[in-house]
């Protein structure tokens, strides 16, 4: 095979490497360790029969059915014959995914010669934002482990704003609907009866509880840690936050999050969940949220932070009537998929057709920027009524 790939000596590793630069340009989550499985499978396969080589590449890169679309129209702008000058700028946008470039990684010797793909890639990164901006606005399954350590500073020195709701108690104040009989009567004895200065109740506002319930299945491994260090922003925040996890069971970890330091309340959290990177039973842990924690912790007055996928095992009507359950018992019921901010994304799985119809709002969270955007959303409906947001 020739055109987009030579294959004497490191050749082979460095095109394997401008390969996944351009999966991560088009939106795959391509890192290192898969680019180096890929070079290793390639070196054993070969690369004399295109379509070996192909399926390989959709068993090493594409994780979900959505994303093969994405991964055959990149391979065939890569893995063709020849490239004529400008071609594959012109097509690459037409299957990019993800406006923001990733960091280069190393693996081998840059090829020599005219492989056009580089000159993409490299004015792609020229053309781009800062780094800063586009960490904000990077999806956490991209991000090398470095980012991923900046992307969790950037998530600790957030400071976001509480969502409140109005208090039962009122306070005396110089303006308000009420009138403070009793104050104003205790400070006319000093005016021989005369109310000179008039008081007012006025009504005071409280933070609203807040309750994370965070999917930590396989299929949300590449998010929920991050998602977890927003949980520990929003409760150090002053927030009353109560948080769970789930995959196949349900996990409350508001203690452990309860620590100043966020690599501690993560360690914390390591040691008493049992069902990481597993399988999910998001109506069976749903169930078991309103049996037994709705009523002690998360209230009627609380948002609900559904964090998932949607990616369910066991029966989805099931979840359908936990779902419309939760949403009764709490103030606005949110459901967060790391997958809904990607151009073209439709909610198919049998968990979110399920789950849908008894939820307020359905917003992304695979970015930072997306967790600031939920942050604000959050205080947008400290006062608002139950208004159901469609995707």
């Amino acid at each position: 095979m020739t055109g987009g790939l030579e294959v004497k000596g490191d050749a082979l590793a460095a095109n394997v490497v401008l390969f996944g630069r351009v999966l991560r340009r088009a939106g795959l989550s391509a890192d290192a360790d898969q680019t180096r499985r890929f070079a290793q499978v390639l070196a054993l396969l070969g690369v004399e029969r295109r379509g070996d080589v192909k399926a390989a590449g959709r068993a090493v890169f594409v994780r979900r059915r959505e994303e093969r679309a994405t991964y055959d129209a990149a391979f065939d702008l890569f893995w063709r014959r020849s490239t004529v000058a400008g071609g594959a700028s012109e097509a690459l946008p037409r299957i990019r995914q993800q406006r923001g470039p990733r960091a280069d990684i190393g693996f081998g010797a840059e090829p020599r010669g005219g492989a056009d793909v580089t000159g993409v890639v490299e004015r792609t990164a020229r053309m781009g934002a800062s780094p800063e901006e586009r960490l904000r606005t990077a999806d956490f399954a991209d991000l090398t482990p470095d980012e991923a350590r900046d992307a969790a500073a950037m998530l600790a020195a957030l400071s976001p704003k509480l969502p409140l709701r109005p208090s039962r108690r009122r306070q005396v104040s110089r303006s308000g609907e009420r009138l403070a009989a009793r104050a104003m009567l205790r400070r006319s004895l000093g005016t021989g009866g005369e109310p000179l200065d008039w008081r007012w109740l006025r009504r005071t506002a409280r933070p609203r509880p807040i309750a994370l319930v965070c999917d930590i299945s396989g299929s949300m491994e590449r998010y929920s840690r991050l998602l977890l260090r927003f949980a520990h922003a929003l409760a150090r925040s002053g927030a009353p936050v109560e948080v769970f996890v789930f995959g196949t069971r349900l996990t409350r970890i508001t203690r452990e999050l309860r620590v100043r330091d966020p690599d501690v309340a993560l360690r914390r959290v390591g040691r008493s969940v049992v069902d990481w990177s597993g399988g999910t039973r998001i109506g069976a842990c749903v169930r078991e949220l309103n049996r037994r924690w709705v009523r002690r912790t998360v209230r009627s007055g609380a948002i609900v932070l559904l964090v998932s996928d949607g990616w369910e095992r066991d029966d989805p009507a099931r979840l359908a009537r936990e779902m419309a359950t939760l949403q009764r018992s709490c103030h606005r019921l949110l459901w967060l998929d790391p997958l809904a901010g990607r151009p073209g994304f439709e909610p198919a799985t049998q968990g979110l057709v399920a789950a849908l119809p008894h939820v307020d709002d359905f917003m992304p969270c695979a970015s930072v920027a997306s967790l600031e955007q939920l942050a604000s959303r959050l205080v947008a409906i400290t006062y608002a009524g139950r208004r159901r947001v469609r995707p």
